[in-house]
């Protein structure tokens, strides 16, 4: 079940996100600052992405996945310790059917840290596929620019 960010949230973020491997492959910081980060999430809103907490019945967190509606793209992350559990493949799956289905997109894409398999298994079980766009650039976490690659998911075609 994915759910809004609430401030009772804040003592379970460090477990989720203060690890140097979370920040390697995202742009989460490193140490991380759950009181910021809080606060990132609802300026990032105001901006049109869009920071759902993943959690089994709604209540604990347990990672997050993020959408920036106006163009398509989603993001995820799970704590490492839930890790390994089928959470980021569902609520990536749910998050596409989301933009297909309720936004109306026919294309939705990722960007992957080059060489993270982890979260490339993820995006293949979730029916993306990595594309031949040009492999960008951008800083992670830790302040080090890492390469991206674009992954993608595209509606099937219905015949009607």
């Amino acid at each position: 079940m994915l759910r809004d960010w609430l401030d009772t949230d804040l003592p379970h973020m460090p477990g989720l996100f203060d690890a140097p491997d979370m920040a390697a492959n995202t742009d989460i910081p490193f140490p991380f600052d759950a009181d910021a980060f809080l606060v990132r999430i609802r300026r990032r809103r105001a901006q049109g992405i869009v920071d759902l907490a993943v959690t089994r019945d709604g209540g604990e967190p347990l990672g997050l996945v993020a959408l920036h509606a106006a163009i398509g793209v989603l993001g995820y992350a799970i704590g490492p310790t839930h890790r390994r559990r089928g959470m980021a493949s569902r609520s990536l799956r749910l998050m596409t059917r989301f933009c297909h289905e309720e936004l109306g997109f026919t294309r939705v894409r990722l960007s992957i840290v080059q060489g993270n398999v982890p979260s490339q298994r993820v995006a293949e079980s979730a029916g993306y596929v990595r594309s031949d766009d040009e492999v960008i650039e951008r800083t992670n976490g830790l302040g080090q620019l890492k390469p991206l690659e674009t992954w993608h998911w595209i509606a099937p075609v219905t015949s009607g």
